[in-house]
């Protein structure tokens, strides 16, 4: 009868132990990105014994995985009327409550969970860690991850080998902003120094650098960490994103890595159809999404994104802007990446009467960039798209953004500046602009020419004579080389002689203006009967207003300055 017992026990402590080691290996199903996987083992095991908390809570983790906070509120919810009243399943209720936007009930239940897995007046390291990982879930906006830290220094004092509290605590302090980053890297490298082949550490100090564009750093962490750990899909999947649109074949090799290391699902599916539009193939990767859209994967989230990208490529705009508008209309903000606003942008730009909204779209995806060069590339997008709208007003206001974010105009951004407040008609800005474009740029003729319109159409009535200095400098510049510029200068020169001679009527400087002019091109027949008609003024006692000098049509620098 002993040895009989002793088998029973030995049988049911082995079922224990199996039970335990196929939830643990649903956990690293997940960490790998295999949410399929790890579901259908979890399923199974809490199928075959509705009890166990331990494969509930992780059963509702894989729910949210895959974004169905539904699912995992019905798992949770499903236990606790079972009577599974388990602190972790308290925990994984109060998660799916932290992204339904309850922080304070969220609080209440892990503060419970917390009391009721205390073991000799010590918290429980498995229930603070679960806590830190619902805090670090969600947008910057879900949860409290102040909280989060807080519970998760406890943890790491009880249990300071656990690679996988370090990564909870070190995005905890990415949601509370970028100040805290130092800390995030610190919490990783924690991570790392217990686990040195922790690729989720690697590859979240990958996201670190490539948020700051760091563009060395973020591909060393990426590819340390699929070398170091050859089965974490998520390293493939990040590089393939980032050559996707540099180096189709190098994004390839990523991509198969992937697919070897993934489940083969939707995921999958949508990758490689993404992968034929980044190789051209436009209606292979049309005739692929479509074809997901009557199977199983109808419904995937991004499958109207791929509509849209190959619609446009196949020179159906308008199937584009129905795809691309109907995903942002149906998609929680924090799911919605920078590109897809940038494409929905630039192609609305394609529909006219629709700029403003384009550049609405634009604008969105400059606030969810947060590297810097991207930033400064979207306002500089957005003011060329109002520009070209003939929204000169609100196309200035870019470019006097654009200042304040790149100190280092180049020439081209000044150019435009220069011309958007002209067109905005604020000449007190153009003129800054253009003799900013001049001092940094004393060898390129755009900036002397951009302070003489503005000065030109400061004194639109030519009274106030007070553009003539900076004509002055551009026809200065412009005579290093008065063939090349020949035409321009006779023009500006003839600025001039209209000032000089009829309204300021000093003849002496009208004649120096019509030698300038004589001195490129020596038979021009304006300035020589303006000549004889100035010196003729300059000698009789009286002229009429008939005998004063004309603008030449050839010479008028409002179009030509």
């Amino acid at each position: 009868m002993k040895k009989i017992s002793t088998l029973l026990l030995a049988v049911l402590f082995s079922g224990k132990f199996l039970l335990a080691q196929s939830v643990d290996d649903a956990r690293k199903n997940l960490y790998y990105g295999k949410v399929t996987s790890a579901k259908q083992a979890l399923d199974k095991l809490v199928a075959a014994n509705s009890k166990d908390a331990n494969a509930i809570y992780w059963l509702g983790q894989t729910y949210l995985a895959m974004d169905s906070i539904g699912g995992a509120r019905q798992v949770y919810q499903n236990a606790l009327n079972a009577g599974v009243n388990d602190p972790l399943v308290w925990v994984g209720m109060g998660h799916v409550e932290v992204l339904d936007g309850k922080k304070d009930a969220a609080r209440q239940r892990f503060e419970a969970a917390i009391t009721n897995s205390l073991k000799k007046k010590k918290e429980d390291p498995v229930i603070l860690n679960a806590i830190g990982r619902a805090e670090a879930d969600g947008p910057a906006t879900a949860g409290d991850p102040a909280y989060g830290v807080e519970v998760l220094k406890r943890a790491v004092a009880l249990d300071p080998n656990n690679a996988d509290i370090y990564n909870n605590l070190g995005i905890n302090y990415l949601k509370l902003g970028p100040d805290q980053g130092g800390n995030a890297y610190e919490a990783f490298n924690n991570a790392l120094r217990v686990d040195p082949k922790n690729a989720m550490a690697r590859f979240r100090l990958g996201k670190i650098f490539q948020s700051q564009g760091n563009t060395e750093k973020f591909l060393d962490y990426y590819n340390t960490a699929v070398t170091t750990d050859p089965a974490y899909a998520p390293g493939y999947l990040q590089l393939y994103d980032y050559y996707a649109n540099r180096d189709v074949n190098k994004a390839r090799d990523y991509l198969e890595k992937y697919i070897a290391n993934a489940d083969k699902d939707c995921n999958t599916d949508f990758f490689y159809a993404d992968y034929l539009f980044r190789a051209g193939k436009y209606q292979e990767s049309l005739d692929k999404a479509k074809a997901m859209e009557t199977g199983v994967c109808k419904g995937y989230p991004r499958l109207k994104v791929l509509y849209a990208y190959d619609y446009d490529r196949l020179g159906d705009s308008l199937q584009a802007r129905t795809n691309i508008e109907a995903f942002l209309a149906n998609t929680a903000a924090e799911k919605v990446k920078p590109e897809d606003y940038e494409f929905a942008g630039k192609l609305l730009l394609k529909f006219p009467g629709q700029e403003s909204v384009a550049t609405s779209y634009l604008e969105k995806a400059m606030n969810a960039d947060t590297v810097p060069a991207n930033r400064i590339a979207y306002i500089s997008t957005i003011a060329e798209a109002l520009g070209k709208s003939g929204n000169y007003a609100e196309q200035l206001k870019w470019y006097q953004r654009l200042a304040q974010v790149k100190p280092d105009l180049t020439a081209r951004d000044l150019y435009f500046f220069s011309d958007a407040a002209l067109k905005a008609e604020n000449t007190a800005v153009a003129d800054s602009v253009s003799r900013m474009y001049v001092e940094k740029f004393p060898d390129q003729p755009q900036g002397y020419a951009a302070l003489a319109k503005a000065a030109i159409v400061a004194d639109k009535d030519t009274t106030a004579g007070t553009a003539v200095p900076a004509v002055m400098q551009y026809i200065q510049f412009m005579e290093k080389d008065k063939e090349k510029y020949k035409n321009t200068i006779i023009s500006n020169y003839g600025y001039l002689v209209y000032v000089h001679a009829n309204v300021q009527k000093d003849y002496a400087a009208a004649l120096k203006d019509l030698e300038g002019i004589l001195a490129v091109d020596p038979t021009n027949s304006y300035a020589q009967a303006t000549v004889t008609q100035i010196k003729k003024a300059m000698a009789g006692p009286k002229q009429g207003p008939s005998s004063a000098p004309k603008k030449s049509g050839s010479t008028s620098t409002k179009k030509k300055a």
